[in-house]
């Protein structure tokens, strides 16, 4: 059997919206590059702010590793939280296991303000330890 090469969320969604090519000059506050999960929220909050926004996006949004993610929201990253501050130093480490343990709560907020249709499911999570 070959091997599928396809996005499985591209599969599972409805059809996003083609966008036509920006032609012309187009005169915003920011200019967004990427489309997915980093820039759109980028100019979800810029937008809030008041500013106005162009998001450029070479292929469709989510097409890059947006996109073919396993759909898990984390509250950090598979480097331990002492080990980020070890490497860090002690105010920037802290600082960003605060953003990373924060980040949840961002993201399932934008999904109720939004009414954003993704299928969420806020179960929890599951922790793991091992020893020798």
């Amino acid at each position: 059997m070959p091997l599928r090469e396809e996005c499985l969320w591209e599969k599972l969604t409805p059809q996003r919206p083609d966008n036509a090519a920006l032609k012309g000059e187009v005169k915003v506050d920011v200019c967004v590059i990427g489309a997915g999960f980093t820039g759109l929220s980028a100019a979800v909050h810029l937008l809030e702010q008041g500013k106005t926004v162009c998001v450029l996006e070479a292929h469709r949004a989510g097409h890059g590793g947006s996109g073919r993610n396993v759909g898990l929201v984390n509250a950090g990253m598979w480097i331990p939280p002492d080990e980020i501050e070890a490497g860090f130093g002690t105010e920037v480490g802290s600082q960003l296991n605060r953003m990373l343990g924060a980040a949840p709560s961002l993201v399932f907020s934008l999904v109720d303000k939004y009414n954003i249709d993704c299928q969420l499911r806020r179960e929890g999570t599951l922790h793991m330890a091992h020893n020798a």
